[in-house]
């Protein structure tokens, strides 16, 4: 039995001018009374849903607005996957230090920075060889201003909906102005980026 029926049937008086026969007139009308209030809660449940970022696709639009996407560093091509996660990594904001008196020019919080936005990558600068710092072996790395990003993956896995039979299972794009552009909003003015692909 349906919940909502069941719980409006409870709510009948006794007697008899208020049968309990699934065929008697009070039922028939209770059922469809139920029928107006199930599908009332279905449609606030699922509008509920679509006002949750992580969960929307029919109100991605307005999310959009109100945080100042789509992002330019992105572009306007991107399909819903894409946008949510943009949404998603603007939302968690910019850069999450490592502690409180961290850099938000450290290599973990790039990593962690563009990890957001769904890239994977190494990163690392040159400094000078200082004793105690670093060990027999290393390179005897000058300041040159450069911060290096090596791109491990930009992939996307295969999504039902999203991509159509006969697609690759995980498709890796080369894009290196999202990377570049995500980057300038975070690393100083003294450094200059060099992004390496493989």
């Amino acid at each position: 039995m349906n919940k909502f029926v069941q719980a409006l049937s409870h709510l009948l008086p006794t007697g008899w001018a208020f049968p309990r026969h699934p065929k008697s007139v009070v039922m028939r009308w209770l059922k469809a009374f139920a029928g107006v209030l199930e599908e009332h809660h279905d449609f606030t449940s699922q509008t509920i849903r679509q006002w949750m970022p992580h969960r929307t696709c029919s109100r991605i639009e307005e999310w959009e607005d109100a945080l100042g996407l789509p992002d330019p560093c992105f572009g306007e091509n991107q399909d819903i996957e894409q946008r949510r996660t943009t949404m998603l990594a603007r939302f968690r904001g910019g850069v999450t230090l490592a502690y409180d008196d961290s850099s938000a020019d450290s290599i973990g919080a790039i990593q962690r920075y563009l990890r957001l936005h769904g890239y994977e990558i190494e990163a690392w600068y040159n400094t000078p060889f200082r004793v105690g710092r670093n060990r027999v072996g290393e390179k005897l790395g000058t300041l040159n201003g450069v911060l290096h990003i090596r791109v491990l993956h930009i992939c996307s896995p295969f999504r039902t909906g999203a991509n159509r039979a006969g697609q690759r299972l995980v498709n890796c794009s080369k894009n290196s102005e999202a990377v570049e552009c995500l980057l300038k909003r975070i690393v100083p003015a003294r450094f200059a980026i060099h992004v390496i692909y493989f």
